[in-house]
């Protein structure tokens, strides 16, 4: 493995993912504009295009060599964690899970990883509204991306990206039967939004409500240990 880049430039300059730069750079010809009829309100401006350039960051991670390990799929925090059935658009409705929900917001790294190494066995595309006034995460009209994934031992895992308040967000470049790694980028979720993994029924979760996630490095669980579920507290 290489040596970590700790530059400066590193942190001030990180990897950009593709899909960004047409919006970065809408953003600086609007604050060019904007700096010209109003100098104050291009320099409010040009914070909103510094702040859409680190939205778009894709950072190197190093994802653990462990099989069996579940790893975080995006950036974020951890809001949830319950016993339900799996998503009916994915046929899993019949099958219990423990439903992870975690919440990445718009100054979250929004690259999407794979949890573990599986197939993709279906997927489910809900485009939604273009406009919606719900903040609710389970609002009928948000745009949605459900996965079904598998991996070679049998054990099926759901992951659900989900955006609210507009569409048009959510980034995928994977397709049916497809096979991915752990910590492979699979797409990307525009600005943040939320990510609902489905653990097996059995497998309990190494990470609490409230304990931040960094993707594709976090390991969340582990289908091979039969460790108890763990508890936080703030300290």
């Amino acid at each position: 493995m290489k040596s970590a880049d700790t530059s400066l430039h590193h942190y001030i300059f990180p990897n950009i993912h593709e899909d960004g730069w047409k919006f970065i750079s809408c953003m600086v010809v609007i604050s060019l504009f904007l700096a010209i009829l109003c100098f104050p309100l291009g320099c409010v401006s040009f914070l909103v295009a510094v702040w859409c350039f680190y939205s778009f960051r894709d950072p190197v991670r190093v994802t653990p060599v462990l099989s069996g390990a579940v790893i975080a799929p995006i950036d974020g925090i951890i809001i949830s964690i319950t016993k339900e059935k799996g998503p009916d658009v994915l046929n899993l409705q019949n099958k219990k899970f423990t439903r992870v929900c975690i919440y990445s917001s718009a100054f979250d790294s929004h690259v999407i990883r794979s949890p573990i190494k599986s197939q993709i066995k279906s997927l489910f595309y809900d485009r939604g509204k273009m406009f919606s006034r719900s903040r609710t995460k389970d609002d009928i009209y948000n745009e949605k991306l459900s996965l079904a994934l598998r991996n070679s031992e049998g054990f099926d895992f759901a992951l659900q990206q989900t955006t609210v308040f507009c569409s048009k967000r959510i980034l995928s470049n994977i397709k049916i039967n497809e096979e991915t790694i752990t910590g492979q980028k699979i797409g990307f979720l525009r600005f943040g939004g939320y990510i609902d993994l489905y653990l097996p029924e059995k497998t309990q979760p190494q990470v609490c409500v409230g304990q931040k996630m960094v993707a594709g490095e976090t390991i969340m669980a582990d289908i091979k240990s039969d460790a108890p579920r763990i508890e936080g507290e703030i300290r």
